[in-house]
């Protein structure tokens, strides 16, 4: 009879390790996934930040090209 890796291993041992590993993995990507989308949230956030804040100096920077044309206009 050849020696094979199970036929000294306990069957139910055996099951019990690879569902403790298997837990294990299944964890560590659920953990792996949220960190991801937590970083996707905050990038979007911090995306809206940026767009905001390029629309309010946009809106400055039209404000004062009017204001420079009309002061021009002016004199």
């Amino acid at each position: 009879m050849a020696n094979s890796p199970t036929s000294d291993v306990d069957i139910n041992v055996l099951v019990k390790i690879y569902n403790q590993k298997l837990a294990t993995v299944q964890n560590q990507n659920v953990l792996l996934e949220a960190k991801i989308l937590t970083l996707m949230q905050d990038h979007e956030e911090e995306k809206q930040k940026l767009l905001a804040n390029i629309m309010e100096l946009q809106q400055e920077y039209e404000t004062e090209k009017t204001r420079s044309k009309t002061k021009i206009t002016k004199e």
